[in-house]
């Protein structure tokens, strides 16, 4: 069993909300003053296993986002540090469907396409075909595959890349972590109801070239034929999906919004054709 000596996201969480109290005692001011160093506190760090030397510069970082929401427009939902901010398009302050832009190609595809290719050499036949699209907007679901909620699993994406106070990027691939659907914290995310909103901050710009069958295949030769009394023996192997080039990584494209339907198929298959 992994125990942790010290827990630094549990420490910001409870200095934080200690913080917030306080300052809701007083006016919304407070005056901070920090014991030993500010940051690169290596003596803390071997007094208590795990604790990081640079804690309370995430500390500071914690309040400094809650004073940007503080000094944001109003956009709604339980509103914390590391959630997804929205910019005031009409500058009226408030976040609404008045702030509502284009954004992005269309969800449609402006260029779809594909080609295909026979070749014959001899007694062996090779063929292929692709398909794909380009031009176009694509949406992941946030509430489709936002962790935690109902039991769902994280994708490796979010895990790998998400706001903590470890990654405090400007935009990282998820805002912060929480057990509630990202549409508590964020309701401009919300898909349902009777406006449909979605924001950049989940738009791709996404093409792709898929090949759809790649097949290989020999033809015994005719002298074979006519001692088999046969008219064609044709041995064939072929694969269907074997790969896909896009510049959306994160799951398959044609899944749609949401990384968790059930994913396209490769197959592979190996076969005789006979005729007499």
């Amino acid at each position: 069993m992994h125990k942790i000596g010290f827990d630094n996201d549990l420490y910001i969480r409870k200095q934080s909300q200690a913080i917030r109290e306080r300052i809701s005692q007083f006016g919304n001011k407070l005056y901070l003053e920090f014991g030993g160093k500010l940051f690169d506190d290596f003596h803390a760090s071997r007094v208590l296993p795990g604790f990081k030397p640079d804690a309370k510069i995430g500390l500071l970082q914690e309040f400094r986002d809650q004073a940007e929401i503080d000094n944001s427009p109003t956009q709604g939902g339980d509103i914390m540090p590391g959630d997804i901010r929205y910019r005031d398009i009409n500058g009226d302050g408030v976040i609404d469907v008045n702030d509502a832009t284009y954004i992005g190609f269309p969800t449609t595809p402006r260029v779809i396409y594909g080609f295909s290719g026979f070749f014959n050499f001899k007694n062996i036949e090779f063929s292929f075909a692709f398909q794909g699209s380009g031009k176009r907007a694509f949406f992941m679901n946030p509430t489709s595959i936002s962790p935690f909620v109902n039991n769902r699993a994280m994708l490796k994406a979010i895990y790998d890349d998400h706001w903590s106070s470890d990654n405090m990027t400007e935009r990282p691939f998820w805002p912060r972590l929480s057990t509630q659907s990202i549409s508590v914290h964020n309701p401009q995310e919300a898909w349902s109801g009777a406006e449909e909103r979605r924001s950049t901050y989940f738009m791709r710009e996404c093409s792709f070239l898929r090949c759809t069958s790649i097949e290989l295949a020999y033809n015994l030769p005719r002298e074979f034929l006519q001692r088999l009394k046969m008219q064609t023996v044709k041995f064939y192997a072929r694969v269907n999906n074997p790969f896909l080039i896009t510049n959306f990584k994160v799951w398959d494209v044609e899944l749609g919004d949401n990384g968790f339907n059930y994913p396209i198929q490769r197959t592979w298959s190996i076969g005789l054709n006979v005729s007499f």
